[in-house]
């Protein structure tokens, strides 16, 4: 059965809405054009439903493009954001062609990663993997990009972080500073030698006042439970108890 094509209406962008005597159709101008739709004032319902496929197809296409000119994807990326619409033909096809013309390439998205990551993140080497990796990118081609990395730039990080992290700790003990900065480098994603290599060749300082005010809180506390014969015992053994070691507390 013919349907009359009755007129062309600009829509947005580049698409039209085509009103013909069964139902309106909003297509891409390269699917008018390639149907020679312009030529024609009849169409029948095969064709409509032949050539909607084909405008679904392109417009997961131009989906895909936009997502992309928002930011640099990986291809797990695009293909997650397109599933919620589109087929899983279309979205292979869609995926084919920006791999072609150059829109999605892993190895520069890697590059693009890694340089964001780096000026701009506290993530260290293992936390930056385990992101690329989740983001749908290959094991093997990361630690290439990875091993390019001088060890020098990770330590400089390194040591960034744990002189800030040990200034925001400035109440606790030694001991506890150094377990919390540990614990804080681990969770950015930096290899635990190289944690312990930054700690050991860093002087960790310890403000007596901070040391002085702890015990005498302590010692308040817990003069309302024993004599002074034995409270001087038991304050020091609650300063340990909180890592504070023999050398800081017999400085008191």
């Amino acid at each position: 059965m013919n349907m009359r094509i009755i007129k062309y209406q600009k829509y947005r962008k580049n698409t039209y809405l085509i009103k013909t005597s069964e139902e309106d159709l909003i297509l891409y101008d390269d699917i008018i054009i390639k149907n020679e739709l312009l030529l024609r004032n009849k169409i029948t319902k095969e064709e409509i439903e032949k050539i909607k496929k084909e405008n679904e197809a392109l417009d997961c296409y131009y989906r895909g493009l936009d997502y992309l000119g928002r930011k640099m994807r990986s291809k797990k990326e695009v293909e997650d954001y397109l599933k919620k619409t589109y087929s899983k033909k279309d979205i292979d096809e869609t995926i084919k062609l920006l791999e072609k013309e150059g829109y999605l390439n892993d190895f520069k998205y890697i590059e693009a990663y890694l340089n964001d990551a780096l000026k701009f993140s506290n993530d260290g080497p293992l936390k930056i993997k385990n992101k690329l990796i989740n983001l749908g990118l290959k094991e093997e081609v990361i630690d290439d990009y990875l091993k390019n990395i001088s060890s020098l730039v990770w330590i400089k990080k390194c040591e960034k972080l744990l002189e800030k992290k040990l200034n925001s700790y400035h109440k606790d003990s030694r001991n506890t500073k150094i377990l919390k900065v540990k614990n804080y480098l681990i969770t950015c994603g930096y290899p635990s030698f190289l944690i312990n290599d930054v700690i050991g060749n860093l002087e960790v300082k310890i403000n007596p006042l901070e040391v002085k005010k702890e015990y005498q809180k302590i010692k308040e506390k817990l003069s309302k439970k024993y004599d002074s014969n034995k409270l001087d015992f038991y304050v020091k053994m609650k300063m340990k108890q909180k890592g504070y070691s023999d050398d800081e507390i017999n400085f008191l």
